[in-house]
């Protein structure tokens, strides 16, 4: 029986979320697009890099999520994977930081990064699963959410001024300090409530047990497809903010207005997953994630049509509220569907959804701007516009499937 947690216990349990989200959207938003800035194609490299690393993530996030739910080690049983990931994303950082100056370098760089802090995603994701009741469990997602965007927050703000400032190698210090501050914070939390039962670990038998999909997979297809839809119309986007404001917007210190826009944004969306992931505790959460996906797709069609910078912070924080909300209440929808003791497997089937998401999108953004002008970003969010309405389309067939609310 699962005990009913203190706010603080939330907050510990949910900080690595903090440190993991400052390294990525540091990575993503400034780090590899300066690298490779001045190469001709960056878009289309920046998409390829984006697209082969975080897809070798997923598949590393799933293995740790089904070995985590067989096999313990140390201390506990999700914890040390947890920290073993935390450490080895912080010593690659530095090493990215020093040999990054080449196209392999660079590509090796982010797929090592993605391979390490996905070690740590697999092992923390099914901390919903193992430690948080089912009637707490959108408040914790919550709480989750927030952390998520106040560690996006800080890369917008931290890197992104240091960055603008030339100051690369101390961004790159001050990121490895919070990740392993937060690993050690969620290990710490949980260590006492973190146990396993020995078994026998066979990995031959625990990979080919990654893809058996059991019965409780019919409607979570359903929850995994219309996430990933939703995420790509959103994540792939901060890969390319740099360019649209020194190429659409013509701006003439781009990393200052990312900045700006990002944390602006990443307010507003902390404050809607927070609130709306307590209120999906009391609600149909299913209802939520339609409404949230169906406001994120029209203003993502009415960017195109007012390019100032105003209008992008309006249009924008409307994103952002629906990308906060489905970030926290899908969570909370994907662990009320998982079995309790496959909770490391089925929540990895919730992270194909969104490192998936976060692989394809950038690729499809990537060709789209490789083929037409920095200019005409116009493409580019009709494209993600059709990607949210495409995951309101698969969160109704959810409704459908789901007849007697069994999960809610």
């Amino acid at each position: 029986m699962i005990k009913k947690r203190t706010p603080g216990y939330l907050i510990g349990m949910n900080a690595v979320h903090l440190g993991n989200n400052y390294l990525w959207i540091s990575f993503e938003s400034y780090i590899l697009p300066v690298e490779l800035m001045y190469y001709k194609n960056s878009s289309l490299f920046l998409g390829i890099i984006a697209f082969l690393g975080t897809l070798i993530g997923i598949l590393t996030a799933l293995f740790i999520g089904n070995i985590s739910d067989r096999f313990g080690m140390l201390w506990g049983k999700r914890s040390p994977y947890i920290m073993i990931g935390v450490i080895l994303s912080s010593m690659i950082l530095i090493i990215n930081m020093l040999i990054a100056v080449n196209f392999i370098l660079i590509l090796a760089g982010f797929v090592l990064i993605e391979i390490s802090s996905n070690v740590a995603v697999g092992a923390y994701q099914p901390l919903f699963v193992d430690l948080v009741e089912k009637n707490q469990r959108g408040s914790a997602s919550g709480i989750n959410g927030i952390f998520i965007l106040i560690g996006s927050a800080m890369g917008y703000g931290i890197t992104g001024l240091l960055i603008s400032y030339r100051m690369y190698y101390y961004s790159i210090i001050i990121i490895v300090l919070v990740l392993i501050a937060s690993g050690i914070i969620t290990s710490i939390t949980i260590k006492n409530d973190d146990v396993y039962v020995k078994t026998n670990f066979n990995i031959k038998s625990s990979i080919i047990d990654m893809f058996s999909l059991k019965n409780g997979l019919k409607e979570y297809k359903y929850l995994v497809a219309g996430t990933f839809f939703v995420l790509s119309g959103v994540s792939g986007l901060s890969f390319f903010e740099l360019y649209f404001f020194k190429y659409a917007l013509h701006a003439m210190n781009p990393s200052y207005y990312v900045s700006i826009a990002g944390i602006f944004v990443l307010i507003v969306s902390a404050l809607a997953s927070a609130i709306l992931g307590y209120l999906s505790d009391k609600m149909n959460r299913i209802y939520i994630l339609m409404v949230s996906s169906t406001l994120g797709s029209i203003a993502m069609f009415l960017i195109p049509e007012f390019q100032v910078f105003s209008f992008f912070l309006l249009f924008g924080s409307l994103i952002g509220a629906s990308y906060g909300i489905f970030i926290s209440v899908s969570k909370a929808l994907a662990s009320d569907m998982s079995p309790h003791d496959e909770g490391g497997k089925f929540m990895a089937y919730y992270n194909i959804a969104t490192g998936g998401a976060s692989s394809a999108s950038p690729l499809i953004y990537g060709v789209i701007l490789n083929y037409v002008s920095y200019s005409m970003f116009s493409y580019v969010f009709f494209a993600a516009g059709m990607m949210l309405f495409t995951g309101f389309i698969f969160i109704m067939m959810l409704k459908r499937k789901i007849i007697n609310d069994k999960w809610n």
